[in-house]
């Protein structure tokens, strides 16, 4: 059923995909069958504690029931982004690395501002020549597609996660549904705007898809349920503290304050550091992206009022899982839908 997880397949001991019981994810888990049952199908009534603790059983089971051969897989994580993320990411694979030391993980990041297209693409291809599957995290461009498309060839998958790559024929996508966090923050911001106010800022940084969705669906749901909004400009933060907090300044000096500022890209310090300099926090509606230790200080301390997140450790979970079910030839396990997060200073912890 759409929607569903479905009881993410697994491998059994002759490399075959099976799917793991409830029983054995409520062994795991400790929690009952009932809430295992709840987790995997999506419902409601259950604690996001209790939903992550099923759920990390479930990977472990995932991990534990593959072949010996499987397990030994040397799998590396490229991402090109900004700082915050780059180490949301690392931390995250360190955290899975130490979990499952029978794999071999590596982590490589380029700064948004630092890339240079075919320097990038060469690395994926440096990169490529000494692994078996590969993580990616980049922008849309001819030059990453190709390099995307002849490792792929030579027969090491790649994912991408948290933004698509869909023309450079990678495994699969793992992460959240973009164009709807868009239409969340609009909601936000529809429902939270000064209505003395009604101009929106929207800052973006570098040409990944994940933005454009995001701004797709942003201005959709502005249009449709709140015409009296406008986004007069767009600025960009280049995911950088310094390129943010400058150019909104100069929006701000050559315009005037707008209403609210949505932030599709990084640099939410800069943004939170530009609005406290013009008097304005609180002022106006802040929204951004990626619950990290940047925004969950600027959330409790009002320099945001909203972060949209997603689960960082479920898609790299997910994408080592799809990395499996391709060099096994399997088809790929069942990929539930990444939940949109909303984050507020009272549940950002």
């Amino acid at each position: 059923m759409a929607g569903k997880v479905d009881a993410t397949k697994i491998f059994d001991e002759r490399g075959n995909w099976r799917s793991p019981k409830i029983t054995e994810i409520a062994r795991a888990s400790g929690c009952s069958t009932a809430t295992v049952d709840r987790v995997l199908n999506e419902r409601p009534g259950v604690r996001e504690v209790t939903r992550k603790r099923v759920l990390d059983a479930l990977s472990s089971l995932t991990i534990e029931s593959s072949t010996d051969a499987a397990s030994c897989l040397k799998i590396a994580f490229l991402s090109d982004s900004g700082a915050a993320f780059n180490q949301s990411l690392k931390e995250g694979v360190n955290a899975y690395q130490a979990a499952y030391p029978n794999l071999e993980l590596s982590f490589h990041s380029v700064l948004t501002t630092e890339v240079k297209p075919v320097q990038f693409a060469q690395q994926i291809e440096r990169i490529s020549q000494d692994i078996d599957g590969l993580v990616l995290v980049a922008r849309e461009d001819l030059t990453i597609n190709r390099a995307v498309r002849a490792v792929t060839a030579r027969g090491v998958p790649v994912v991408c996660v948290t933004t698509d790559l869909p023309n450079s024929r990678r495994v699969a996508y793992i992460g959240n549904d973009q164009t709807g966090a868009g239409s969340t923050a609009a909601c936000l911001m529809g429902t939270s705007i000064s209505p003395s106010n009604n101009r929106v800022l929207l800052v973006i940084s570098a040409p990944y898809r994940c933005q454009e969705e995001r701004e797709l669906g942003f201005r959709r749901v502005l249009r449709s349920e709140y015409p009296s909004l406008t986004v007069e400009e767009r600025v960009s933060s280049n995911d950088d503290f310094e390129y943010s907090y400058r150019n909104v300044r100069n929006y701000i000096r050559d315009h005037g304050p707008p209403g609210g500022i949505y932030n599709v890209a990084g640099g939410n310090t800069g943004i939170a550091e530009a609005l406290r300099d013009e008097g304005l926090s609180g002022e106006v509606t802040f929204i951004g992206h990626e619950l990290n230790s940047n925004s969950r200080i600027l959330l409790e301390t009002g320099g945001m009022d909203f972060v949209i997140g997603h689960d960082l450790d479920r898609e790299i979970s997910f994408s080592i899982e799809c990395l499996r079910a391709s060099l096994k030839k399997q088809g790929l396990p069942n990929i539930p839908s990444m939940p949109v997060r909303i984050f507020t200073k009272y549940n950002c912890f």
